[in-house]
């Protein structure tokens, strides 16, 4: 439940599409706003069923997520994961970009990628993902059944990058942010949990721990998540065939690289490359 508790609102631009009934619900989204606020402005949420996220145009906006608080500057992005209660204010009025996610995946999606916990998100690529809200919005305001793979797809890949960096943000231990480039940058590579906590500088149990702590995973399931990362993206975007993207994703038996393919996104690798739909239940595990 939303309140607005002062008026101002100018919604420049405004993209929702309740695909409920075309059985999409695993992971949509509600809506993508652009919206301006002249003013002073206050917002509450009181249990909201769904994520919101926030990134910030212009202007500056303070938040109180369950006790909580964020400050938000342009190119800031905030994740609010179903508080219990939150506040956004504004003294002078901002501009920014909202999408609203709901399904019965979420939760499992955003755990797979770290992004369980609401979170402040200091952005280094704040064109890219302006770009992907916008690519999500146009495919919305389509409200075509052929549209669902296009959203799908984009949102996933928002999704990845958020998590990406959230990584890079400093709020993890530098030993965890090294472990977490090694794997990022060579998502192909079988290292050892050994070497890679002698490249991070700390034991294998003080790794295994910060993994665990910081990602909500293990050492392991966050390289999985990462090299199906690198798939879907080589799926989607390459010609290159099946055997080729397991060989770069580190898996060297084609049939081995299917099956975890397939338990972590509910469809094969072709499926996913043709478009089609996922049916994986709410709780498909999604690299953790």
């Amino acid at each position: 439940m939303a309140v607005l508790t002062q008026p101002g609102p100018v919604f420049l631009r405004r993209c929702s599409w309740d695909a409920g009934s075309l059985q999409t619900g695993q992971l949509w989204p509600l809506s993508v706003t652009m919206t301006e606020y002249r003013g002073p402005h206050r917002w509450e949420l009181r249990n909201p069923p769904y994520l919101a996220m926030e990134f910030l145009l212009e202007g500056e906006l303070a938040a109180d997520i369950d006790g909580e608080r964020f400050r938000l500057f342009p190119g800031d992005l905030l994740m609010i994961c179903r508080p219990r209660f939150a506040v956004l204010n504004s003294r002078r009025g901002f501009l920014k970009r909202a999408l609203l996610l709901q399904g019965t995946l979420l939760d499992a999606v955003l755990s797979g990628f770290s992004l369980y916990r609401s979170r402040l998100i200091r952005l280094s690529d704040a064109r890219g993902v302006e770009e992907l809200f916008s690519a999500i919005g146009a495919a919305l305001e389509k409200k075509l059944p052929e549209s669902i793979s296009t959203v799908n797809g984009k949102v996933f890949e928002l999704i990845s990058a958020l998590s990406a960096e959230g990584a890079r943000n400093g709020s993890y231990p530098e030993t965890l942010n090294r472990a977490i480039r090694a794997i990022e940058t060579r998502p192909g590579e079988k290292l050892s949990l050994s070497r890679l906590a002698a490249a991070s500088g700390c034991s294998v149990s003080t790794l295994q721990r910060e993994f665990r702590n910081c990602c909500n995973t293990t050492v392991g399931g966050y390289r999985q998540r990462v090299r199906m990362r690198l798939a879907r993206q080589l799926l989607r975007n390459s010609e290159l065939s099946i055997k080729e993207i397991a060989e770069r994703t580190g898996y060297f038996d084609q049939a081995h690289f299917s099956r975890e393919f397939k338990k972590t996104h509910g469809l094969s690798p072709q499926k996913w490359r043709s478009g089609e739909i996922s049916t994986v239940s709410a709780d498909g595990n999604w690299g953790s």
